[in-house]
């Protein structure tokens, strides 16, 4: 079978699912399918390819079925109970490196560190900083840990398993940036099958959604430097409360917007 019969018989919705799982098994960009239309696919391949449409039409995301993703233009391993790593969240890696100098040689810390794609990213664009990464979830140290070796940062960057701070008590930081789970705790059974599957630990972040900015806030202090700042990636509709609870830390504070005009990145500095 042709790679262009093959698609054709793909349901519209899932088409770019499947441009991205038959990529993943061509081992090609996406971008360039259309210069194998005509190729014959092999049996095999073709059947890979169904096994693996039918579980994201079950709701399984098409990240956990490949096993990889895409962030920042490199690619990171993700498995099934990880945050899966989101254009939007790219909006706080440029916030952070537009406050980062070249060669600064600064410390920082990414809390909730998940697939460890914000860390990383962070130390390839800057080759002169150094940082450490916590998170809660072992299954997500574990993905982390194995995209570091992969993305060869493994001197720079120390992933630790533990709740927020509680890894790196008594050392401060020249700045913190996170990503936390910002969903509040009622709306879970409304979420998407596949959002779901990423897990409580890495969605959720408290009855009001605001649990992890709080717990941020309250301790702040004792890990970041005179003159640091903290990033901190939010849900549309939090800025006023996260920029209150870091100004209540003391912090001066301002709230950025992503591409759709959308309220995603808080920063406060000491």
């Amino acid at each position: 079978m042709k790679l262009k019969q093959l698609l054709r018989q793909v349901r519209r919705e899932f088409r770019r699912d499947a441009e991205i799982i038959l990529a993943h098994l061509l081992r090609v960009k996406v971008a360039d399918l259309h210069l194998l239309e005509e190729s014959e696919l092999s049996d095999g391949l073709v059947s890979a390819f169904r096994d693996m449409l039918k579980k994201r039409e079950r709701g399984v995301p098409t990240a956990y079925i490949i096993g990889e993703w895409e962030f920042f233009g490199r690619t990171f391993l993700v498995e099934e109970g990880v945050l899966v790593p989101r254009p939007e969240t790219e909006t706080l890696v440029e916030k952070v490196l537009g406050l980062i100098l070249l060669n600064s040689g600064l410390l920082g810390l990414d809390l909730g560190t998940g697939t460890g794609c914000i860390a990383i990213t962070l130390l390839l664009e800057r080759r002169n900083l150094r940082m450490w990464a916590t998170d809660v979830n072992p299954v997500a140290v574990r993905t982390a840990l194995r995209n570091v070796e992969i993305h060869g940062v493994s001197d720079r960057l120390e992933v630790l398993e533990g709740d927020l701070f509680e890894p790196v008590e008594g050392t401060v930081f020249d700045f913190i940036v996170s990503n936390p789970p910002y969903i509040p705790e009622r709306l879970w059974e409304k979420l998407p099958p596949e959002v779901r599957l990423e897990g409580r630990i890495s969605v959720l972040g408290g009855e009001e959604g605001y649990e992890f900015y709080r717990r941020i806030a309250d301790r702040i202090g004792e890990f970041l430097k005179p003159g640091g700042f903290v990033a901190l990636e939010i849900g549309h509709d939090q800025g006023e409360v996260v920029k209150g609870l870091l100004e209540s830390a003391g912090l001066k504070v301002n709230i950025f917007r992503d591409l759709s005009g959308q309220d995603r990145v808080v920063v406060g500095w000491s």
